[in-house]
């Protein structure tokens, strides 16, 4: 099985060109901890749509690579906000099964 990250060896992940959004293609799949994450990408803007475990509450977080700023459920994040939302996109990134995920593109780009 391939991960996120072996196909993004070769690729720039700042690559302003890729607009879309990569999740899980069913509900009941998981990364290995439990959790879940949807990432949708714009120009160096993130959004982050993360569940730790069944059951829990949605988390999202709003990044500007061009800003450089982080919202948490529409909060300004701090310090501690961003060394996690890193950790989670790594994580996902690391170990997200390109068989289990989708990528949903807008219209104009699809």
């Amino acid at each position: 099985m391939t991960k996120i990250t072996e196909l993004l060896e070769g690729i720039d992940v700042l690559d302003k060109k890729f607009i879309g959004t990569i999740a899980f293609r069913d509900e009941e799949l998981t990364l290995p901890d439990g959790s879940k994450v949807a990432l949708g990408l714009d120009d160096g803007h993130w959004v982050l749509v993360y569940q730790e475990k069944a059951g829990a509450s949605f988390e999202i977080f709003d990044y500007s690579a061009h800003d450089r700023k982080l919202f948490v459920d529409k909060k300004p994040g701090g310090t501690g906000d961003l060394v996690r939302f890193k950790k989670i996109v790594h994580y996902f990134l690391a170990h997200g099964q390109t068989t289990d995920l989708i990528t949903i593109l807008p219209p104009e780009v699809a």
